[in-house]
């Protein structure tokens, strides 16, 4: 049985489920909605106030206890056990990998760079890739390939990012750093 759910709305019945907000507000407003299953007699429900993107998942943590949820780009570190908020980041993730075999966290933010967090924190982040958005991202031999897209060209570059590194070939991006 899988540890959690994604539920398509707040259910209508039973207890309240747990607010989740980087903020501290918008706890009124649904948000991504997610039962969770711990090693416990009870269920429960959290109600993850979104960030800036449009992406949500549920993954697992290289700790192996605790889960990532992502809601709308914002990421939620919880201990699914205690119900309990561990740390918060992100706000504009729009894709996430979980690299079990290095040891990696890998989020890509509003399409323009990635970073990797490991079990201390973060790893490496890449300088910017792409002008704005990428595409075709796939993991191949400890690298990550894609696209990178370039509204100058109006075309998509490849690139390759050494996952054990963050160290990048190609891309479209050749501006100043950011």
């Amino acid at each position: 049985m899988d540890r959690f759910r994604i539920l398509p709305g707040l259910p209508g019945a039973g207890s309240w489920p747990e607010q989740f907000s980087k903020t501290g507000r918008g706890t009124h407003r649904e948000g991504l909605v997610v039962e969770f299953f711990p090693d416990t007699p009870q269920a429960w429900v959290g109600n993850f106030q979104p960030g800036l993107a449009g992406y949500n998942a549920v993954l697992p943590h290289l700790d192996g206890t605790s889960l990532i949820v992502i809601a709308g780009g914002e990421a939620y570190v919880i201990n699914p056990e205690e119900r309990r908020l561990l740390t918060v980041f992100g706000g504009d993730i729009d894709l996430a990998l979980v690299i079990p075999s290095l040891g990696l966290f890998v989020i890509s933010s509003a399409g323009i760079h990635f970073e990797a967090r490991d079990r201390t924190g973060l790893a490496w982040r890449t300088r910017r890739i792409s002008w704005d958005g990428m595409q075709d991202i796939r993991i191949e031999n400890d690298k990550l390939n894609g696209e990178a897209w370039s509204p100058i060209d109006n075309c998509y570059y490849p690139f390759s990012v050494d996952l054990r590194t963050g160290a990048v070939e190609g891309g479209s991006y050749n501006g100043p750093p950011g």
